[in-house]
């Protein structure tokens, strides 16, 4: 009974520091608790089990996925949720992208993949809202990226707000690429927060071809705003984990959909 008492014990300890910090490594929890790592891969395993917790490569990040429509998720952990497909959508999307050109890089958790993808692309001009981004982006000798002033989002790491819409409305560019927080092809798109959906909506307008990077989790979910319709888009860039449905409304619609 006393061991059954420690290990849960353990785990309580495990998950209050996980909450604290949002994120952990394997590592990190063996030395913190005098452990052995394979311990901790069971606790984490069973913390998974619950729900508490998702498990990374490594490590394991808080599940905030049961937060309230109006609240937003912190950015590691949607860059380790569906992560494999975000790759694919992120590595595909670049591809779209020609040296030189012009683009606006909403912030976001697919959309920071995809800087990596474009940081050795040659003289381009970005901007962006996502200071992390802003840094990926920067480590091209030869590109040239703007900072969208602003407050900042806690949570997701972006600027919105009234001030970032007045300095993105200085910008015209070729191509922007954007994320989202659901998507149902006959509804729209949908934000969180209402300053985010505004900024987002300033930045499809101040721009001549708009893509959406969505990975397949995302279609039918809603959240507390309804920013766009889907047919702000040119193009959608998704997962095989895609409906039928849902691809043929979107063709329907005249959107380019690239499923990869």
């Amino acid at each position: 009974m006393a061991q059954r008492d420690f290990i849960e014990a353990r785990r309580k300890k495990i998950l209050s520091y996980i909450s604290e910090n949002s994120r952990c490594e394997l590592s990190e929890l063996a030395a913190l608790f005098s452990s052995t790592e394979a311990t901790i891969r069971r606790d984490l395993i069973f913390l998974e089990r619950t729900g508490a917790i998702i498990r990374t490569h490594g490590g394991a990040v808080l599940n905030e996925q049961k937060k309230s429509v109006w609240r937003t998720s912190s950015l590691n952990n949607r860059l380790e949720k569906n992560r494999e497909q975000k790759l694919r959508i992120a590595k595909f999307a670049s591809t779209l992208i020609g040296d030189g050109e012009s683009v606006m890089i909403d912030g976001g958790s697919t959309t920071q993949i995809l800087a990596d993808y474009l940081k050795e692309k040659g003289n381009m001009l970005f901007v962006t809202n996502a200071p992390q981004i802003a840094e990926i982006l920067l480590e091209g000798d030869s590109n040239h990226v703007v900072q969208v002033g602003g407050e900042i989002i806690r949570d997701t790491h972006q600027i919105a707000g009234p001030d970032a819409e007045e300095h993105i409305k200085k910008y015209y560019v070729n191509k922007c690429f954007m994320g989202v927080t659901g998507i149902d092809p006959d509804e729209g798109c949908y934000a969180v927060l209402p300053s985010e959906a505004s900024f987002k909506k300033t930045m499809l307008d101040h721009a001549r071809e708009k893509i959406l990077l969505v990975d397949s989790t995302k279609f039918q979910r809603r959240a507390f705003c309804l920013a766009f319709p889907s047919e702000s888009f040119n193009a959608i860039v998704t997962d095989s984990g895609i409906s039928q449905e849902n691809a043929e409304k979107i063709r329907n619609k005249g959107i380019k959909l690239y499923i990869v």
